[in-house]
């Protein structure tokens, strides 16, 4: 990845104006260690050292002191430039690198962005699918969407929509195999897996009330879309988010079971690595889709 050089910059000044790391992240609403990241990644870009640091305290190499130097008269420049067009128009612009998993993409952050661009005409989408957790600053990306129960430390993130949960199977495999009538009765049950989840076991809710059960089954997979259809094909138990099954239960491919049971869901979140630079194409984007999807998304409606 390219080096952001001009937040690098922003944040080397803000570490030696500061006195700390620590400091200066407190300032900047940075984790401590992006904080270091963003100044190794300007020490790799220059190929010299520009701050000497040990446990107890910090100071200016020779090549630090005139890059700081020539470092705070850049970002003046840039503020003052900054400041200049932000008079004449807040207006989101330039290209917005997105990163997202598969599966919600394909389905449901594509033709969210189709619609977003309608809006933002000086805007370009740069989207990016996969589902490994990427590393926002190091590879480049302005916001993730990210479905998960919490977030690491050091990032920022706005909740989006939920993600629920369910227990579903086809029809013909429940005729085949009988219907759970509680969670005990689905261990004993051919549950397909998703790997990225770790789902050895599933945590159960309803009213209240936890049930942790150990599932186990013949389909082990990092696809809920694959999962899904060798369910629909009567093969298993799935536990997968209502994002992915909505479609297939309307349809009666998949039933739920355990009516009232929920597997203990997960946020939607939009990521991003800070607030101290967020951006107009940014804020808009992360702002429409919270209201697209909101607190009952599309794909909640109808389904019990």
């Amino acid at each position: 990845m390219a080096t952001d050089v001009l937040t690098g910059m922003r944040v080397f000044a803000a570490v030696v104006d500061a006195g700390s790391f620590a400091a200066a992240a407190d300032k900047l609403d940075l984790s401590r260690g992006m904080t270091s990241r963003y100044v190794a990644q300007i020490e790799s870009h220059l190929g010299v050292r520009l701050l000497n640091r040990t446990t107890r305290r910090q100071s200016l190499t020779e090549a630090g002191e005139d890059y700081y130097q020539r470092a705070t008269q850049v970002l003046a420049m840039v503020e003052e430039a900054e400041q200049s067009a932000a008079k004449g128009s807040a207006e989101p612009r330039g290209t917005l690198r997105v990163n997202a998993p598969v599966a919600f993409g394909i389905r449901h952050l594509g033709p969210a962005i189709g619609a977003w661009l309608q809006r933002c005409p000086q805007v370009k989408a740069d989207l990016t699918l996969n589902d490994r957790i990427v590393d926002l600053v190091e590879e480049g990306f302005d916001v993730a969407v990210r479905i998960a129960r919490r977030i690491d430390p050091g990032l920022v993130a706005r909740p989006v929509t939920r993600a629920r949960m369910v227990v579903c199977a086809s029809p013909a495999y429940l005729k085949r195999r009988g219907t759970p009538k509680s969670p005990a009765d689905i261990a004993r049950h051919n549950c397909l897996t998703y790997a990225y989840a770790g789902q050895s076991e599933w945590r159960l809710t309803r009213n209240g009330r936890n049930q942790v059960v150990k599932v186990s089954g013949n389909v082990h997979g990092n696809n809920g879309d694959i999962l899904c259809s060798v369910a629909a094909d009567g093969v298993g138990v799935i536990a997968q988010p209502t994002f992915l099954v909505y479609e297939l239960l309307r349809e009666k491919k998949l039933v739920r079971v355990l009516e009232g049971w929920e597997v203990d869901g997960y946020t939607l979140y939009a990521v991003y690595p800070s607030r101290q630079f967020l951006t107009p194409k940014v804020r808009s984007f992360i702002d429409f889709l919270v209201e697209r999807f909101g607190q009952n998304p599309y794909w909640d409606k109808g389904i019990d």
